[in-house]
Formats: C-alpha cells, structure tokens, sequence
C-alpha cells in the first residue's frame, strides 16, 4: 500500500524543563510563536534556532527528535542518579529479579492495606508475613516478564523482607516511583587483588613476556614466573620472601591482557585487524562499472620466459623488451641476470564490484604505470577476441566506461599518466590506505580464487606458503610457455570464474549479473577512437611538410594539416598515435587536437606491431630492395592476421613497450632506408595511348635491377599529371 500522511495540522508542545533532542543537538525551550518554536542550544553558546510547526511534525514523523520530560527539574535529576540512565524495561539478570520482588511484596503490602488487612506497622507486617509472603508470590508470577523469575541457586529471593525494610522499601516506592526499587547491590564486593604489591610486579613483568611474536605457552610464562620468584627468595632472608603466585593466578593474569595487544604482537599487525575490525555491509553498489577495484599480484606460479605463438615474429630484441627469454641470453653478458628463463608473471586485474565480473587483465614482467594505462584501456574495450582466441564458450564482452576506480598507494596506479588518463575518461579515482587490504576487498578475494583455484591446476604452481610447498621446487616444474600460461589464464576467467556461483551475489554467477544489471541500469559506452588515442596514445613530435605527417612509414596526410602548414609553418607539430590503430592520429593545433587519418584507409584498426611485421616480413623476401610497395605490405598484413590472428590477441594480455627508445630504435633500424610507394598495375587504355589506374590490384615487389635504372613514364593524353607511376624495364 502506498500510504501517506499529512502534517499540516500537527503541532508539538515542549515544557520549560524539557530537554528536546533533535538530530543529536540538545535544546531546550526559549519561546513558542504562532509559527513554530525557538530552542535554544545546550552546548553553552547560547546559540537558538527556530523550527516551524511543520518542521517538527516532519522530524517527528521519522523519529528524528526526542523528548525528555521534566528534565531540568531537580527531582528529575535525583531520579536520573538513581538509574544511571538505564531504562525499566532493560533490566535483565539478578537486577530485574530484585526489582520484580521489591514491586511484588510493596503491591501485596498495599492491596493488604487497602483491604483493611494489614497496617503499615512492624507489629502488623509481623502478623501478616505470611499472607504478605503468598500474595506476593502470586503477583510475581502474573505481572512479572517471561523469565524474570528463573531463581539461581545462590539467590534466596522467597524470604521475606523484615518490617523495617518493606516500609523503606514503600516509602522509596512513594518518592521516586518505580525507580525507587532500583539498588547498587551489583557494585557491592572486592574486585580488586589480594596479591602484594611486589608479587604483582614481579608476577606481571614475565606474564607481559607473553606478548611476543615467539608466542610462549601459558606452561612458559608459569616457568618464567616461578624462575622469577626463585632468583628474589634466593637473594632475600626468609621472613622476606615471597609467595610463588599459582598457575591459576598466572593464567587468569594472562588472559586479563587486552586481547587486541596480544593478538597484534603475537600474530602481527595485519592478523590482528583481519580479526578485531567491525565487519560491515562493505560496499554498496548497484549497476555494472559502478566501482572497479584494481590491484597488483605476483602470480603463484613459475613459468618458461618464452613464446611460440605469441609475438612469434618478432625479433630477439622485442622479445627481450617483453620480458621474453631468448635461448643464449643466460650465456650473454649484456642480458645475464636481467632475462630469465623461468620466472613470476606480475598481473594486474580490474573487477567490477557489483557483477564481480573480471573486466581488465595484463601480464607484465612487474608492476609499471604503463601495465596500469594498458589495463585501464582494457576495461574500455570489448575483450570478445581474447576470449575467442581461445576458445571460451563465454562471451568476455563487458566493458564500458566505469564510474569509480580504487586502487591502494602502488607507484603504478600514483603516476600521473594513470590518474591523468582516467581524469579525461571521467572516470572518478580514489586512493585506499595502504596496508589496509579490507578496502579493496572485492580484488582482494579474486586474487584468493587465483590463488586457490587457478594456480593449482598448473605445473610449476609456487604455493602461498613455507609449509605448503615442502620439499617442492617449482622452478623445476615449470613447465607451461607463456602461450600455455595466457591460454589457462583466459579460460579460466571467462569459463570458469565467470560461470561459478558467488555467495557475494547471492549464489548468482557474475556473467548472470552483469547480464541482468547491464539490462536494468546500462553502462556508460567506451571512449571513441579519438578520445582513446589522446588517453591512451603516445605522444612525439614529428616533422611537417607538404607530403604530410609520416610515422612507421605510414603517410597521414588531410586538408587541415596542409591549412597549418601554409599558415604557421610549424616544422614539427605534437602527435598522437595509439599502438593498437595506426589508421589515424591526432594533431596538436594551438590548444586543440585534430584527427588527420592515413592515406591508406585500409590501415583503420592495425596495429603497430601488426604493421611493423608486415614490413619485416615483405622486406625480408626483397632483402636488396629499398622501395616497398604499400599493397604488398596490406597482402602481408592479411596474410599474417589469418595466421597469427588468436595468437596476437592472446597476446593482447601482455604489456607492449613503446617506450621512446624503442620507437626510435624501431623507424632507425626497420625503415632505414626504405621508401613505400603506391603500385599499381598498368592496362591499356582507349587506343592504347595513356595509362589507367585501376582502384584495386594485387602487386609483388620487384627488385631493382642492376645496371638498368628505371624510367619515369611520360605524360600522355589521358595520364594523369599527378600519378607517380613506376615502370620496370624488361
């Protein structure tokens, strides 16, 4: 039912001596107008506020103000002496039953009386004990709570009061009410300790000895402490010696230390917050990429620094920038102790909180701020390749734009390229305290699952602890390349993880929550290609002239750049490239940036890496020539994504160097030397005078020949004035 309630008409009343608490404040009454009420504050300032009627009747309506009657009345504040603000209907134990059988024998006293029974004088309580005794036992057991009355043994609570106590006991019931029932007898008895003074001294300074991360057993410090006591007899007369406190005594001693302090200095630090910190509701999220959680975690498990499919044409240099290992570098003083064979990966994984679904994954030798962007970009981007480049039956296609990230004080996720990346994405960051895992509880259990589920499974597994791994030596078992490592990763994710119920959400799979939370709330949509290479892309400065902009020997050339050309005659212009398309780039123009894209539409979505390799393979066929034809280059780009596709993508996983080092190493070694030109095949055109360029041909490379320079073809009547048109001579 959807219920509503009206609060024009009503209206709240406060006394002068009552005490009105509203939100926590404390005030009490300074005036009422026809308006509302001014209430003035008890925190000493002297400060008032005004609250109208309807104010009130609003805070009222949700329990946000309450009300203590009389209380600034001296009597009131007798009362409240008396119960040390406890409530009535609290009491629970020995006081409860000492209040219940005070209120019985003062009613049966009273209804006598009224009765004309009994008098309130000794001689006739004395008279009438033993109906006093009956009736009060009869109104104990009506009128008192269930349970109230569950007599222990050691309580006595059926003898009868003398007459001087059930007339104090009236008259305090006549003065303060109820509350006139209410003793101190649970203050009464020694809480203190009979040991003296030096025994306790010397008995405490062994039982603190029990605060240690040795972790002595009680037997210990009972022997320390008996020790102790033997040196100080030894030194002393007889008449001064003291008595050796018992095991008993001891151990109650030791189990008096504040269980927060022995638990820190005997288990440490973070055993002791794992047990005393409040566990709460955690975080509260609602819709898909509402919080990601993001960490760091030295995979537990040992393997061959080296690749068969992945990254299987590139060269040694490449692999080494990897990470990779290349047979003979154990043996090469330049790479001798900087690439191993067998090794941890580092990875870093991004999960989203409310699906727990695993959104980001990169592999990298260890933890960098590049690892970091690269996962970031990763969220972004819809990881259905990598899943079917390995086959998973599950779709990995969640992604978007999240709204929060959370990460712990790592120098990868404090870079400024992470945290400047994720600021012009929108994208909220926060900082967790370091050392406190429990904030970033969600990666925190994935990362268990790993260790628990995933490493297990695989050979060269490095176990979590001394006592887990024996007498094992996981280097020796490492078995797996990086193409089996990234292979067992993905499966495992997508197949696995993803399809396994999780007590988090209920017992639903987080593949069912994303699909079910995406469905009911949506996600933001990833950056567009543009925003993705000012986030995520390199940034050089290169020469401008009027052939354009060219980068890898790839020409990007459009009306906007020759217009700043012509009018700033800049020399070289700030440029944006991402690694993962090479098919356009943005250009710095005063304060904003341009696309300009390749001249070569047919590079939209390449790789750099893909391309780079393209132009090593077709240069590699035609090791003499210095003039590579873009269309053979393309064949060689298709052919390799047809081979090498699934590999490349699992490859993804891995972290890419593109440092400025190896970017300059890459155009001064690779296209030292080479110019790309635009071939096409040559056909007769009307009457055979003049050529035609066909729009698509397929063309090979042809060495120059020697001794036979090649010609520029002439003009004609239908040739075009700007073709640059290369014939071989036969």
């Amino acid at each position: 039912m959807d219920l509503s309630f009206n609060t024009q008409n009503a209206r709240y009343a406060f006394g002068s001596l009552d005490r009105v608490t509203i939100d926590g404040m404390a005030f009490h009454l300074h005036m009422e107008t026809e308006v509302g009420v001014v209430l003035t504050r008890e925190d000493g300032t002297g400060r008032s506020q005004q609250f109208s009627h309807d104010d009130l009747a609003r805070l009222g309506s949700v329990g946000r103000i309450r009300v203590e009657r009389d209380y600034f009345d001296p009597q009131a504040a007798r009362r409240r002496q008396l119960t040390q603000g406890a409530s009535l209907s609290a009491l629970v134990g020995r006081p409860l039953r000492r209040f219940v059988r005070k209120d019985a024998y003062c009613e049966a006293a009273i209804e006598l009386q009224r009765e004309k029974l009994m008098k309130f004088t000794d001689a006739s309580i004395a008279a009438s004990m033993d109906t006093l005794v009956g009736r009060a036992a009869q109104l104990a057991s009506k009128r008192a709570p269930s349970g109230a009355m569950d007599i222990l043994p050691s309580e006595n609570l059926g003898e009868p009061p003398s007459s001087r106590t059930l007339r104090r006991w009236l008259a305090e019931r006549s003065d303060l009410n109820l509350i006139g029932h209410l003793d101190k007898m649970d203050l009464r008895g020694w809480r203190g300790t009979r040991l003296d003074p030096a025994v306790m001294s010397i008995m405490m300074k062994e039982v603190r000895g029990y605060l240690s991360r040795d972790k002595p057993t009680i037997q210990h410090i009972y022997e320390n402490v008996q020790l102790a006591f033997h040196e100080r007899n030894e030194a002393c007369a007889d008449e001064d010696r003291l008595m050796v406190p018992s095991r008993e005594t001891v151990r109650r001693a030791i189990r008096a230390l504040d269980p927060y302090q022995v638990e820190l200095a005997r288990n440490g630090e973070a055993a002791a917050r794992k047990k005393f910190r409040p566990t709460l509701n955690g975080v509260t999220v609602t819709r898909p990429l509402e919080r990601i959680e993001i960490d760091e975690w030295p995979t537990d498990v040992s393997t061959l620094l080296e690749s068969t499919d992945i990254y299987g044409m590139l060269t040694d240099d490449e692999k080494r920038q990897l990470g990779l290992y290349v047979k003979g570098d154990e043996k090469d003083p330049r790479y001798k102790g900087k690439v191993k064979p067998k090794d941890r990966w580092t990875l870093t994984a991004a999960i989203c909180c409310a699906t727990r679904c695993i959104v980001g994954l990169v592999l990298s030798r260890s933890p960098n701020s590049e690892a970091a962007v690269q996962l970031l970009q990763m969220i972004t981007t819809n990881k259905g390749a990598w899943g079917d480049a390995v086959g998973a039956l599950t779709p990995w296609d969640m992604h978007g734009t999240p709204e929060l990230i959370v990460f712990d004080g790592g120098s990868a996720f404090k870079s400024l390229r992470f945290r400047s990346a994720a600021l012009d994405l929108g994208v909220m960051w926060k900082m967790a305290m370091n050392g406190v895992p429990e904030n970033r509880g969600t990666v925190e259990r994935v990362f268990r699952s790993f260790a628990s589920d995933f490493a297990p499974r695989l050979s060269g597994h490095t176990f979590s602890s001394i006592m887990e791994k024996g007498d094992a030596d996981p280097e020796k078992r490492a078995a797996l390349t990086l193409d089996d490592f990234t292979f067992a990763l993905l499966r495992w994710v997508v197949d696995i993880y993803h399809n396994t119920p999780h007590h988090g959400l209920g017992g639903e799979t987080p593949v069912k929550a994303w699909r079910r939370l995406s469905k009911l709330y949506g996600v933001t949509p990833p950056p567009d290609s543009e925003m993705m290479r000012l986030c995520f892309g390199q940034q050089r400065d290169y020469r401008l002239d009027k052939t354009g902009i060219t980068i890898l020997g790839v020409r990007y050339q459009s009306e906007m750049v020759q217009d700043y050309l012509r009018r700033a005659a800049p020399g070289k212009v700030s440029v944006r490239w991402h690694p993962k398309d090479i098919g356009a780039i943005s250009v710095l123009w005063g304060k904003t940036w341009y696309e300009v894209p390749a001249l070569d539409p047919t590079l939209k979505g390449v790789a750099a890496q893909t391309w780079l390799t393209a132009v090593r393979h077709v240069r590699d066929s035609n090791p003499k020539s210095n003039r590579l034809d873009n269309v053979a280059v393309r064949n060689a780009i298709t052919a390799l994504k047809a081979r090498n596709e699934a590999a490349m993508w699992k490859a993804g996983l891995n972290l890419e160097d593109w440092s400025e080092e190896r970017f300059a190493k890459e155009e001064k070694k690779l296209l030292a030397g080479i110019e790309f030109v635009e071939r096409k095949e040559l056909r007769s055109a009307k009457g055979g005078l003049g050529m035609e360029i066909p729009s698509t041909s397929e063309l090979t490379v042809a060495p120059e020949k020697p001794g036979k320079p090649q010609k520029r073809a002439k003009k004609g009547r239908d040739a075009s004035p700007k073709s640059n048109i290369t014939i071989e001579e036969d």
